[in-house]
């Protein structure tokens, strides 16, 4: 991978060796009466095989053939969960043996299909498929929800769903959560029908993810690819993402205090389709810093790459680094924000009207050190949209080599930044919309 150098490393993650022992104990549910059948629930034995690996010190629970029905499971450290090629870990339809997930909540059992909780040395692996079952058991509700809250009735989510944002969604059980997890990994897996978020790391250090394929419709909803909480020294390789939100969220959390800051993360070698891009927030109320996505290829998502926050959970983000992406039909390529309230982002005037100043607080979000280098995209609406605050501007913008064609151009206010060889091309209008506070230099830039 090309290294670059824009005041931190481009990898900045090191992960200590897995199991550096000796041959693993092998575990198997069916020697506990599991089988897949796709019928028998196999929860009791499939957490049976786990626990037996777990007293012998660490080994491989390794399910066979088939369609392995399930309740929710809990892996313990030292212990690697094999889904072989062609094998798929399906969550059971029965509702009632999960309970509901949430950002603002400590870790709780059975709010994701496969939890690790406080462990370390675990691994997720093997070429097959983990699915939950979202279509038939969490989604319609969800949406039947949503469509009822966008029709002009927010009280019947803020009635049942207290102290919950409606941005965050009906809340469901999470498919994969690592919750103060180290030194582990997930590779070569499968995830789809998620009942909500797919991949869940929070409060974790040093985790690997490689080779994760997430599959989900575009329709469904809050069904995050990855999101990444108050965690350090995470990488993503070889990601292939479709799903109905955020392909990867990075937060830090939605109330002071209530976990650390996410840094030193990075996505590379990868392929964001259908969804709503790589966001670092909304909830960055710990901070965020240290974030480099390289070499990423999105196609017909709705955002490419977005950093938003707003004045009620905001926090220091940056750097982040972005180095050789393409977009191909992504509707807006590059969107900063810290005045996030739930949208992507309002079209017309607003995107560049004044906005009433406000006293700064310890929510405030100060958005600085972002640098794009090699940003190539077509067939976008807004070609960028910077949006910052009167009392926080966006500051120290770096945009290197970028080339946009778009139905509209650059959408800017409260925002400082640096051009150098940047084009941008705009069916309609200028190529620049500029509000108040924006400050550009321009260096062989076709902006104007």
């Amino acid at each position: 991978m090309k290294k670059t150098t824009f005041g931190f490393a481009l990898v900045a993650v090191s992960l200590t060796p897995l199991y550096a022992a000796a041959a693993p104990f092998l575990c198997s549910p069916a020697d506990f009466g599991g089988k897949g059948d796709g019928v028998t629930l196999n929860t009791r034995a499939i957490q049976q095989a786990i626990d037996l690996c777990a007293q012998k010190g660490g080994g491989k629970v390794t399910l066979g053939s088939g369609v392995w029905l399930s309740g929710p499971i809990a892996l313990k450290s030292n212990v690697r969960l094999v889904i072989p090629d062609g094998v798929t870990l399906k969550a059971t339809p029965d509702t009632r043996q999960f309970v509901d997930a949430f950002l603002g909540r400590p870790t709780q059992p059975n709010e994701a299909f496969i939890l690790a909780n406080g462990v370390s040395h675990v691994a997720i692996e093997g070429g097959g498929t983990i699915d939950g079952n979202g279509a038939q058991a969490w989604w319609p509700a969800a949406i039947d929800l949503r469509n009822t809250v966008r029709s002009g009735h927010p009280e019947a989510f803020t009635a049942k769903y207290k102290g919950i944002p409606l941005a965050n969604g009906m809340p469901r059980p999470w498919l994969v959560e690592m919750n103060n997890v180290s030194s582990s990994e997930i590779h070569h897996i499968r995830l789809t029908n998620s009942p909500m978020w797919n991949l869940v790391l929070r409060n974790s250090h040093q985790l690997n993810i490689d080779q994760l394929t997430v599959d989900n419709p575009i329709t469904s909803p809050n069904t995050d690819g990855i999101d990444i909480v108050s965690s350090t020294d995470i990488r993503i390789k070889h990601a292939d993402i479709s799903t109905g939100d955020d392909h990867i969220a990075i937060k830090s959390g939605i109330t002071v205090g209530s976990g650390g800051k996410s840094e030193n993360i990075t996505v590379q070698d990868s392929v964001m389709r259908q969804g709503h891009g790589i966001s670092l927030g909304s909830e960055t109320i710990n901070g965020i810093g240290n974030v480099v996505v390289s070499h990423v290829r999105f196609i017909g998502a709705e955002n490419g790459l977005r950093v938003k926050s707003g004045r009620d959970r905001g926090n220091k983000i940056g750097p982040f680094l972005v180095d050789h992406v393409t977009m191909t039909n992504v509707a807006t390529p590059l969107l900063v924000t810290d005045s996030y309230s739930g949208q992507a982002g309002a079209a017309g005037h607003s995107l560049v009207a004044p906005i009433t100043p406000a006293p700064v607080t310890a929510t405030t979000p100060f958005i600085s050190g972002i640098t794009v280098n090699h940003l190539a995209a077509t067939g976008a609406k807004y070609a960028m949209i910077l949006s910052g605050l009167p009392e926080a501007p966006i500051t120290d913008v770096n945009l290197h080599h970028i080339a946009i064609t778009a139905e509209y151009g650059v959408q800017a206010r409260y925002v400082t930044a640096r051009l150098d060889h940047v084009s941008v091309s705009a069916n309609k209008g200028k190529t620049l919309a500029e509000g108040p506070a924006v400050t550009l230099h321009r260096e062989n830039s076709s902006i104007n």
